[in-house]
């Protein structure tokens, strides 16, 4: 019986567990750096931070292309957005190229600014030579490093003043935080 007890009491605590810094929470940074090598202030404007897995993933590109269209046209001037992943400079420029993105694109090959969030998605040796064989995509090409750390999709909003104020994380990399969701967060809907 108290073995059992242990092994609920375990399994509560993991499906519970929370990935991802929380709303309430403040801002591990409060400026980035885009691949164009601008500064981006989070205490001058409120800012969506968005991340997202790769240039490689078509779920990401398919909500970056959506909030390219829906959220960004409707921000205020003291708003903006930005998105974030580990693809290199090289790959990240290409990116923003081939779909014309004008939002700020930060470059976190190294994972730093995803371990400061907590939404980091490991790949497994086995995950990444699959998709490497049998997809073309080469993970560690695309970041320049062996780390096979991606980010969990994720959306923060973080207020002028580095407070969190919006925090939607998601394990499952099919699924994304719908823009209505984060219009209706940043009081636009």
């Amino acid at each position: 019986m108290k073995i059992f007890s242990l092994i609920l009491l375990s399994l509560s605590f993991s499906v519970f567990s929370l990935v991802g810094i929380q709303k309430g929470d403040k801002s591990p940074l409060m400026e980035l750096t885009s691949i164009d090598g601008k500064k981006i202030s989070l205490a001058e404007k409120e800012t969506v931070l968005i991340f997202y897995r790769g240039s490689w993933c078509p779920y990401c590109m398919t909500q970056l292309k959506s909030v390219q269209s829906e959220i960004l046209p409707n921000l205020k001037k003291d708003q903006q957005l930005v998105v974030i992943s580990v693809d290199n400079m090289v790959t990240s420029k290409k990116m923003v190229g081939k779909f014309k993105y004008s939002f700020p694109v930060v470059s976190d090959a190294k994972a730093l600014i995803l371990k400061k969030f907590s939404i980091i998605n490991k790949l497994s040796d086995e995950l990444v030579g699959k998709y490497k064989n049998s997809y073309q995509i080469d993970v560690e090409k695309d970041s320049g490093e062996k780390h096979h750390m991606v980010a969990h999709p994720a959306v923060y909003i973080v207020g002028k003043n580095g407070k969190i104020t919006f925090a939607d994380v998601h394990t499952d990399y099919k699924q994304r935080t719908d823009n209505k969701k984060i219009l209706k967060n940043l009081r636009i809907l």
